[in-house]
């Protein structure tokens, strides 16, 4: 089945509206999509904005301006993020680094998505009870709740958007400017990306807007207010061109991305620091061998890997929260394209 093919038979069914894939290699880009998307629609990448910010983390340490080892209130301290890992009356905030919060074993929760799911800021924004937040309040959110480790010290990675909230106000605090414009002088502009933004305004309508199941889920103040741990926007035209760029060494030391720890997060993802290694085991694939994938899937059903055995960036998106995992399959697809 050919990519577009099997884009049309994705979108062809009874749960998505639109797809959009494209791939770049060695042959050049190929695109593919269907339904209400195309190659060029701005849409929300949600988590996979990690990718960038991991990227410009590793510019500013490349530059000593920072350190990943060093403890994040070293760059960020005052009030908004003291005391945010206290077990048993003991404070253990002032041990978490920067490499901590990367790999996900810094022991802090995560804001955006409590032990009690429909309870909390997920379920309320799925509902369609659209919000806004500053990182205060996700901080607040978060000292709220139990820690769930201690820094460093976890086997398993514990995915927090907690983690990437402060990492985006460290290289906010570091660079002196705020972190969409950050991202556009280090990584967007110098590739010419037209498609390509961090949202932080709630009156922005270019992006198209998120599906939840088949009904539209419009949250523009909780998009805007995700930032580093999920506001991005590009098209998948535009993302597989930055994917290429950040592997090929363009922004910062390609091979520090992929180096190990690689620890359990999501079936069959394991995470390292900033990045997600998607790995199938032989016994998913007929005992064939399919390469892995770095990079970054979002919640918003969106994708941006690359697989360094062949050469090969993919960027993707089915623009659906309900079931962001199907995007994977048109990762795979891409082998074959």
């Amino acid at each position: 089945m050919s990519l577009q093919a099997a884009v049309d038979r994705l979108v062809g069914g009874a749960y998505h509206t639109g797809a959009a894939v494209a791939v770049l290699d060695r042959h050049g880009m190929r695109v593919a999509a269907a339904g209400d998307l195309t190659g060029e629609t701005p849409c929300y990448f949600a988590s996979a904005t990690k990718l960038p910010v991991t990227v410009i983390l590793r510019q500013l340490a490349e530059e000593g301006r920072l350190s990943l080892d060093q403890p994040f209130r070293d760059l960020l301290p005052g009030p908004a993020t003291a005391r945010l890992l206290v077990t048993g009356g003991r404070d253990a905030t002032g041990e978490i680094t920067l490499r901590h919060l990367l790999q996900h074993v810094s022991g802090l929760p995560d804001y955006f998505n409590s032990a009690r799911p429909r309870a909390g800021l997920m379920g309320q924004l799925l509902r369609g009870a659209d919000r806004g937040w500053q990182f205060a309040d996700a901080m607040e959110m978060a000292r709220a709740m139990a820690p769930v480790g201690q820094p460093g010290q976890m086997r398993r990675a514990f995915y927090a958007d907690t983690n990437f909230q402060i990492l985006g106000q460290v290289i906010e605090a570091v660079d002196k400017a705020p972190l969409a414009q950050v991202m556009q002088a280090r990584l967007f502009a110098p590739l010419g990306l037209q498609q390509t933004w961090l949202c932080h305004d709630a009156s922005d309508t270019r992006p198209a807007t998120l599906r939840y199941r088949r009904a539209a889920l419009p949250i523009p103040q909780a998009m805007a207010s995700f930032q580093a741990d999920g506001g991005l926007v590009t098209s998948v035209r535009d993302g597989v061109a930055l994917v290429q760029a950040i592997f090929a060494g363009r922004f910062c030391d390609a091979a520090t991305l992929i180096e190990a720890p690689f620890r359990p997060v999501f079936f069959p993802l394991h995470y390292g620091t900033g990045i997600m290694r998607f790995a199938l085991p032989r016994w998913m694939t007929g005992f064939r061998r399919v390469p892995a994938f770095y990079g970054h899937s979002g919640h918003s059903g969106a994708a941006l890997f690359h697989a360094p055995d062949l050469g090969l960036s993919v960027a993707a998106t089915v623009n659906q929260i309900d079931r962001p995992g199907t995007v994977f399959r048109l990762m795979l697809r891409a082998l074959a394209a």
